[in-house]
């Protein structure tokens, strides 16, 4: 059963489960099929890998300190200390950084690229019909979007509290489905070094 507040916030966001399966569909068909247009050293290669993998980590640290931020104000309130004194959408840009370090990993420019845009395609949308019912939603949301940044976090824009409030069921439950993506770290290493011995 989809959530009212999903059905509220239009096609994208209703089925974003869905887009992002035929997104990562298309993305593995490319990595396969397509010829790699920059050939990259052995040493480049083994650098974007290190980069993504820690860009992943990044990520997942970002989900989690996002969620501890969001505590179970989730739907009841605007939040606009810690990670959402600087980004109105930390989760995301913290799921946008695993992305690149999933371009990363496959060692190739023009894939990085490509997952990153497919990212963007999906979730830019999102962002915007969340931030619609958000503005219809609660009356301190219009001045909020007018302070701070959509997506690219403002670090100068830094507010904190000094106690915050932990659902620790969500914290739990966010950093487990941001650990999904682990497995992809070995494996995509051992794509690249199959499709790079062909």
């Amino acid at each position: 059963m989809k959530s009212p507040r999903l059905s509220a916030q239009g096609f994208t966001n209703l089925h974003r489960k869905l887009l992002f399966r035929i997104m990562a569909v298309a993305l593995v068909a490319y990595l396969f099929l397509a010829p790699d247009p920059w050939k990259l050293s052995a040493f480049a290669a083994l650098s974007l890998q290190t980069a993504g993998t820690l860009l992943i980590f990044a990520g997942i640290l970002g989900r989690g300190l996002a969620t501890l931020s969001i505590g179970g104000h989730k739907d009841k309130t605007i939040m606009k200390t810690e990670l959402y004194s600087i980004c109105r959408n930390p989760l995301y840009f913290a799921s946008f950084l695993m992305a690149l370090g999933f371009g990363l990993l496959s060692a190739r420019l023009d894939f990085t690229l490509l997952a990153c845009a497919a990212y963007l395609v999906i979730f830019y949308p999102m962002m915007r019909n969340e931030a619609a019912y958000l503005r219809g939603n609660f009356n301190d949301f219009a001045e909020y979007e007018k302070q701070v940044p959509l997506f690219f976090p403002n670090l100068r824009l830094w507010q904190e509290r000094k106690h915050i409030q932990i659902d620790f069921r969500l914290v739990r439950k966010t950093l487990q489905d941001a650990s999904l993506v682990l497995p992809l770290i070995p494996l995509m290493i051992l794509v690249r070094a199959y499709i790079a011995a062909k």
